[in-house]
């Protein structure tokens, strides 16, 4: 089969187009004809070998959506011929989803409902889970709670302000253009345009002493003003911790940072862990296919060397405004 693969992380790296051989179906696991993938910030991460924990053999991408053509020993919630969509591997051991086809673990899938198309459902499993593992497992979600989301229109912050707002949260979000603030508007968001008004002002404006959640998809000097903006006491969730920062406000207020690390359950194969992010990834798809949450796209790579290489330079350059889809020519 045709595969994308890494032959050396690190700053040099880059993908080559390679004929592999396709790996049978072991116990417990689908192997899926892919029909829909989407880049992630981890994947850049792991390219340029800032993360250890690429997959060995190359193959990057763990957002996966496609039919399945083999089940494995052991299998018994899916059959030949199934539209799946699933976090299934691009890490640790697993080979990921630039190729034709990939082994996903039963645990990690979730049926493709015929509503939802390849394109979006192969953009959502890394930005949902983490959103949800943030907002159903690590905040106590009560109505009215007050969150402020750093980065309210990236991947994973553009998903989870409309979480937020759908659990009721009282939701205030980040934005840099006329264009982003306008659509975190119209999905009912409190729009900081944070390059014209600084933390403080904000609170000032709001008549706030701080919010209760801060969550923050932008990392580095970002925490700074998380510190700011988060109550005494308050807790301040981060997707992006690789970072040297002063914790002395952090210590003044009282304040809990926590860090998510979303592909830890496939990357170490706690099968309890993946079966809670099933069940995520099962309520993100149904409130996709009713239109509850809505999955932007802002760019769509085909599965070409210079395309894919191109897109794996660039993609830390620049904010993004929801996702970047990456599909073969086959894409249903």
């Amino acid at each position: 089969m045709r595969a994308f693969v890494v032959d050396q992380y690190g700053k040099d790296a880059s993908l080559t187009e390679k004929d592999v051989t396709p790996e049978k179906a072991r116990q417990y696991e689908l192997r899926v004809q892919i029909e829909g993938s989407s880049i992630n910030p981890l994947d850049t991460k792991m390219f340029f070998g800032h993360v250890a924990a690429a997959s060995t053999t190359g193959i990057l991408q763990g957002d996966v959506t496609g039919k399945v053509i083999e089940i494995g020993e052991g299998v018994t919630s899916f059959s030949i011929g199934d539209r799946i969509v699933a976090f299934g591997g691009g890490l640790g051991t697993r080979a990921g989803a630039l190729a034709e086809e990939m082994l996903v673990p039963e645990q990690m899938a979730v049926l493709r409902p015929e509503g939802v198309s390849a394109e979006v459902a192969g953009c959502l499993p890394v930005i949902g889970l983490t959103a949800m593992e943030i907002l159903k497992e690590r905040i106590a979600i009560t109505p009215g709670i007050r969150v402020y989301v750093a980065g309210g229109t990236g991947g994973v912050g553009h998903l989870t302000v409309q979480l937020a707002r759908h659990y009721g949260c009282d939701v205030t979000a980040s934005a840099s253009s006329d264009e982003k603030a306008a659509w975190l508007e119209a999905k009912g968001i409190r729009v900081h345009r944070y390059k014209e008004e600084s933390a403080e002002a904000l609170l000032k404006r709001l008549n706030l002493d701080g919010f209760d959640v801060i969550i923050d998809t932008v990392g580095g000097d970002n925490l700074q003003e998380s510190f700011i903006l988060a109550k005494e006491r308050g807790r301040i969730i981060s997707i992006a911790t690789r970072t040297t920062q002063d914790l002395t406000m952090m210590h003044s207020k009282a304040l809990s940072l926590e860090a998510v690390f979303v592909a830890l359950p496939l990357l170490k194969g706690k099968v309890d862990e993946m079966k809670q992010q099933q069940r995520h990834l099962s309520e993100l798809i149904r409130l996709v296919e009713e239109g509850t949450i809505e999955i932007r796209i802002e760019e769509r790579i085909l599965y070409e060397r210079d395309a894919l290489n191109d897109l794996y330079q660039r993609f830390d350059q620049t904010s993004h405004f929801g996702k970047v889809s990456v599909y073969p020519t086959h894409k249903k």
